[in-house]
């Protein structure tokens, strides 16, 4: 098999790989919210079903990265030099950042979460997190929509 058709179709499947990820995440989230006020151990089971989201995520980033570098050298760089990649680019690093804030949302979450469903108390009100949430998945599906956009079209 040729090698920029390997790197191609691993590029792709690690940008499947996340896009896919986000998109569960995002449903599991939805179904969160609706089973939280009722039954907050099945709350937590969904929480816990999608704990290694991040894991996963991160393993399609790396898989889009090394192949990314391999496309990359394999055109001695001509993609850089164009508008769409530029614009691919910045679309990733959205992404990241975007990703850094959705796991900092996590983090501020979990405690209140692990509290709720053993049956503690909580003195916190979820709902502005359960819509900083929701924006977080939104943003990272746009921005996911938009790197797909540009890889198909490659708009000058």
């Amino acid at each position: 098999m040729n090698m920029y058709l390997l790197s191609l179709l691993v590029h792709i499947t690690g940008l499947t790989m996340m896009a896919g990820l986000v998109l569960a995440g995002f449903l599991a989230n939805r179904r969160f919210w609706q089973v939280y006020q009722q039954d907050r151990m099945k709350a937590a089971a969904i929480i816990d079903l999608t704990s290694r989201f991040p894991m996963m995520m991160g393993i399609g980033f790396l898989l889009l990265l090394l192949s990314g570098t391999s496309l990359m050298a394999m055109v001695h760089g001509t993609y850089g030099e164009q508008l769409w990649f530029r614009v691919k680019m910045l679309l990733v690093l959205l992404l990241v950042l975007n990703g850094f804030n959705g796991r900092r949302l996590g983090m501020k979450m979990k405690p209140h979460l692990l509290a709720s469903a053993s049956g503690q108390e909580i003195h916190t009100d979820l709902a502005p997190m359960k819509g900083k949430v929701t924006l977080f998945y939104v943003v990272q599906l746009l921005l996911l929509l938009s790197v797909f956009i540009c890889g198909v079209f490659k708009f000058s």
